[in-house]
């Protein structure tokens, strides 16, 4: 997909970051060396070497850090105007959000928030990320422009603790309501709830009582 989008982006919002591209790390590919001058071109070929890249393709440091769908980091405080943007303008006209998560990053007490945004007309698509800091992560909701991100947003609040403010039904959607943390955090410490522990015993006394002994 082309970057055309994250530069119409950029020029629409300028504090917009681009996301690092693929070819960002990229070093033109050697070419090969010319035989020397007066050499004879009917000479025995020599012996077989490591096939070389077809030409034109770059070499790419594969430890570079880059994304291969286009996107751009935003700032939290512009994100509901930055994201109707997208939504209403062209060349954007990403009508479709198709995912909201975040990742936890604890050694930058960070947690990032991103959007999967995709056109239905258009048939491109445009990733966007928020940071936000991990100790109090709160960002505005999108549902008020993609009502699709409901579900989405009421994972990332189960599941990483990012409170969507403006969400209309922000509550768990996977864990129970008396649940113990966030289970996708980095530093997660499982704890099981008292309502578990509490059907466990009973289970086990009931098998105590038919005579097996205790579970395997």
């Amino acid at each position: 997909m082309s970057w055309d989008l994250v530069e119409a982006l950029r020029k629409r919002f300028p504090d917009v970051e681009p996301f690092p591209r693929p070819d960002a790390h990229a070093s033109p590919a050697p070419e090969e060396p010319a035989p020397p001058d007066g050499e004879p071109e009917d000479e025995a070929p020599p012996a077989p070497a490591t096939p070389a890249r077809p030409a034109g393709r770059p070499h790419v440091d594969p430890k570079a850090y880059a994304h291969h769908i286009p996107g751009a980091t935003v700032p939290a405080g512009r994100l509901l105007e930055v994201c109707r943007a997208l939504r209403d303008e062209a060349p954007f006209h990403l009508d479709y959000c198709s995912f909201v998560t975040a990742i936890d990053y604890p050694a930058d007490g960070a947690l990032d928030i991103l959007y999967h945004l995709f056109s239905m007309t258009a048939r491109h698509e445009l990733l966007l990320k928020v940071r936000v800091a991990r100790e109090a992560p709160r960002v505005s909701s999108v549902t008020g422009v993609w009502r699709g991100a409901d579900w989405h947003e009421r994972e990332a609040y189960d599941l990483l603790g990012v409170v969507f403010e403006g969400h209309p039904d922000l509550r768990r959607i996977m864990m129970t309501e008396d649940w113990s943390g966030h289970p996708l955090r980095k530093d997660y410490v499982f704890e099981e709830p008292h309502w578990l522990v509490d059907l466990a015993t009973q289970r086990q006394r009931e098998i105590e009582g038919l005579g097996l002994g205790e579970r395997a």
